[in-house]
């Protein structure tokens, strides 16, 4: 539009407008001003007409609190395609900006390098304005912030301020990913990747084949290291592994794949790197690459394998450069020295303060010490890796060895220059040497060869150590060496097992002496006599009585007197005297010397105290008493009073008086014993008004007994002197005679006492096929013990046949 102002005229485009040339000078003015006017109005609505769209627009609504949703909350997508290009929409939902609070949005097409920066911010009034700019733009936009819905006050509800903000276009490539991240200042909000695909309802047909990209998808497995690609039929597509680096995805050669006869390829991989992608493109010539890094971004196991696929080279003699497979990736581990004591190992002990500083993957090492065992620990994301790159070639210029002594460590160092070389004591411990003693140093001249520092051991342990570093030309790093103390270690074992061997030789010696000399003592010691006395002429309870009498007297050696050896003797005191008269000399013999009567308990024993007791007390005896005295006639009726003793009867009776009359005095019994024996009788059958006697039921009681016969194993040594030295020996001796020698009589007695048959379990019945042969089997071992009993019968009986034990032949029997 044309708008020209003349003296008489006002042209609007081609049309003249005439004025009139005379009037008043205030009508001229009017005209002139509406003029202006009308031309500001029709420039301002040209210049809205002209000018771009905004971009980006900012929405502000109310949103109830109880609906749960998640903020901030983004999403992609594609509005417009135009060829191989794609305009990314973005909505983002999030809480209002404060006043100086400034929202940062970064869309970044990876694989090419196409990126773009918004910056938003809030006004310091915190208006309805947002002013907006790209980050290398000096001009800034303004937004008004639209308001969808207000707040109703009636409603008893809670509600808050969401803002909806859209970003319009964001120009990619189809077939490529965007990543889209959202900070607030240095805090990252929310982040999302968006492969922008060709939206539906727009044919790609049309495009030529070198602008189309594959359909696929890759499934990621990291426990087997492989890609899963599953691809659409009816392609013939190039499939290949890359490292991505920048705007380059550098791999290995394609494999081409029809996917009408292979839909699925599984793409094994060595090393688990973040920058490792899959690239797919068409056969033809200069097709377009679609890449797709699966890794990326991701929390790999074990920090991932950065470590263990990359490699540190040696330029000349100072420089080390780490190489990897992802530059596009800044990596920054920790490195350190360490010392390897064995080539080609795992294990690399690590040296206290000698971190190196990484400059664009390189390391200076002009000030290390370049020994073949030094290398370097990369620790990254909690793996590790140790490379050394010394072991090639020999760069020392110092050797040192260390030879292992009595109370020192003897350090010999050799040199090319002259240096001043130090030495310390460490423990090796958790993969370091832990300093223990003070530094010890030496000054080598030029040339030196097998100068010595001795290093003093003022304590030894397994992992003991000595440390070893050049301090002047100062070097870093510290040769870390153990010595080998195996061959000693050895000597001490041998010596100290000969020094045991000889220990235990010269107790052993001591102590057979010893035994052999209270054995001794033991046998020419003074011993005290027993008296047996039997009351039953049973063969068992005989063959009982003589079996312990003849271990009493061969084990203890005791002076053992019983009425059946004195009958059966060439000593005629017993026939002279008779059998009462004979006993009570005994009893009285026994008994001045402190020694023991022991009376052999048995139910025929126990009857006859009965009915002497009831004559004793002309009848009065108790009701009880009276009752087992008629119950024990009924039952042995006839049988047992022909067997009675000339002998055994009366030596009995006379016993019962004379330990009745012992029960009844001061000394309350002292002297006498009643013994019951295993299968034969036992302490039941023992009257109350025998309770007082002392009683034992052999074997079970033997040690016991062997104690109250009070063997004198001191010999005729005083008690003083016995107490004087060595007193607790003799009496750990005499516990283990005891308990040696009850056990020999113990078997003694088992061969001629019953055995006692175990109570059957009812878990474990025999069978009724089994009853018959353990029948028999009992009456074998019957009949065989019944033989060896009778051939156990003294040669000599007396008229009323009574059994009487001969020593002579009794022995061989015994023994």
């Amino acid at each position: 539009m044309l708008l020209i102002v003349t003296k008489h005229h006002v042209i609007f485009g081609q049309n003249v407008v005439k004025t009139p040339e005379t009037g008043p000078m205030r009508g001229r003015g009017v005209i002139t001003c509406a003029v202006v006017a009308l031309h500001w109005v029709l420039l301002g609505s040209a210049l809205e007409t002209h000018r771009p769209p905004n971009d980006l627009e900012i929405r502000e609504k109310w949103s109830s609190v109880d609906k749960q949703q998640i903020l901030p909350w983004m999403n992609l997508s594609t509005i417009l395609v135009s060829g191989h290009d794609a305009c990314v929409h973005l909505h983002l939902r999030i809480k209002p900006l404060s006043a100086n609070k400034t929202l940062r949005i970064e869309f970044t097409e990876l694989a090419i390098r196409n990126f773009r920066t918004l910056l938003i911010w809030r006004g310091r009034h915190g208006n309805n304005t947002i002013r907006w700019k790209h980050l290398f733009d000096d001009r800034s936009r303004k937004v008004r912030i639209r308001n969808l819905s207000s707040i109703n006050k009636h409603l008893d509800v809670r509600r808050e301020r969401v803002w909806e903000l859209q970003y319009k276009c964001f120009m990619a490539q189809v077939g490529y990913t965007v990543h889209v991240v959202v900070y607030d200042f240095n805090r990252t909000l929310i982040t999302d990747s968006y492969t922008v695909k060709r939206p539906p309802g727009v044919a790609s047909s049309f495009l030529p084949l070198e602008d189309k990209v594959p359909v696929y998808k890759v499934t990621l497995d990291i426990s087997a290291k492989r890609f899963i690609v599953d691809m659409e039929a009816g392609q013939k597509v190039n499939v290949r592994l890359c490292y991505e680096n920048k705007a380059v995805c550098n791999g290995k050669i394609s494999n081409m794949i029809n996917t009408d006869l292979n839909r699925t390829v599984t793409l094994n991989f060595p090393y688990l790197v973040p920058c490792l992608c899959v690239q797919m493109y068409y056969t033809a010539v200069d097709a377009r690459r679609h890449t797709t890094c699966p890794l990326k971004d991701k929390i790999l196991p074990g920090g991932g394998e950065v470590l263990s696929s990359s490699s540190l080279q040696l330029f000349g003699s100072s420089l080390l450069k780490w190489k990897h497979l992802c530059p596009s990736v800044q990596f920054e581990p920790a490195v350190s020295l360490c010392w390897q004591h064995t080539r080609n190992h795992s294990h690399c002990v690590s040296v206290q303060n000698s971190t190196l500083h990484m400059t664009d993957l390189k390391y200076n090492v002009s000030d290390v010490d370049k020994h073949a065992h030094m290398c370097l620990k990369f620790v990254l994301n909690g793996s590790h890796q140790v490379f050394c790159p010394f072991s090639s070639g020999d760069l020392s210029e110092w050797d040192v060895t260390v030879v292992p002594g009595s109370w020192h460590l003897y350090v010999r160092l050799s040199s090319s220059i002259p240096a001043s070389f130090a030495a310390q004591l460490c423990v090796e411990e958790g993969g370091a040497c832990v300093v223990k003693e003070n530094v010890h140093t030496v000054q080598t001249e030029e040339g030196a060869r097998d100068v010595e520092l001795t290093v003093p051991l003022s304590f030894f342990t397994s992992r003991l150590c000595v440390q070893v570093w050049r301090s002047e030309p100062a070097l870093r790093g510290r040769r870390i060496i153990c010595p080998d103390y195996t061959h000693r270690r050895w000597g001490l074992i041998a010596a100290a097992s000969l020094a045991l061997l000889v220990a235990i030789t010269t107790v052993g010696i001591f102590t057979y002496k010893l035994i052999k000399r209270q054995t001794s003592v033991w046998r020419s010691a003074e011993r005290k006599p027993v008296l047996l006395v039997c009351s039953s002429d049973e063969i068992s309870h005989v063959s009982a009585v003589c079996a312990l009498a003849y271990g009493l007297q061969e084990e203890l050696r005791m002076d053992v007197r019983l009425a059946q050896w004195a009958h059966c003797s060439t000593q005629t005191s017993l026939a002279q005297l008779g059998p009462a008269p004979w006993l009570y000399g005994q009893c009285q013999q026994v008994h001045s010397v402190g020694g023991m009567v022991l009376i052999a308990w048995s139910p025929k024993a126990q009857q006859t105290f009965l009915t002497w007791r009831e004559r004793e007390s002309s009848g009065k005896v108790d009701k009880e008493q009276k009752d087992k005295t008629e119950e024990w006639r009924d039952k042995q009726g006839q049988s047992q009073a022909e067997s009675e003793s000339s002998i055994t009867a009366p030596v009995f009776n006379a016993s019962l008086i004379s330990m009745w009359a012992g029960l009844q005095s001061e000394r309350r019994g002292q002297g006498f014993g009643l013994v019951c024996f295993r299968g034969l009788s036992g302490t039941r059958c023992i009257p109350k008004e025998l309770r007082g006697i002392r009683r034992y039921c052999l074997p079970r009681d033997l040690s016991n007994l062997i104690h109250e016969l009070d063997v004198n194993v001191h010999g005729p040594r005083s008690r003083a002197q016995n107490m004087s030295s060595w007193c607790c020996w003799p009496r750990l001796f005499s516990k283990g005679l005891s308990f040696w020698l009850s056990q020999r009589l113990a078997q003694r007695l088992d061969a001629w006492l019953p055995q006692t048959a175990a109570k059957p379990d009812r878990k474990r019945l025999p069978k009724p096929s089994h009853k018959a042969a353990s029948e028999k089997t009992l009456k074998k071992r019957m009949k065989k013990r019944k033989k060896r009993r009778e051939n156990f019968k003294c040669q000599h009986a007396g008229p009323d046949k009574n059994v009487e034990c001969n020593p002579v032949t009794q022995k061989p029997l015994l023994a």
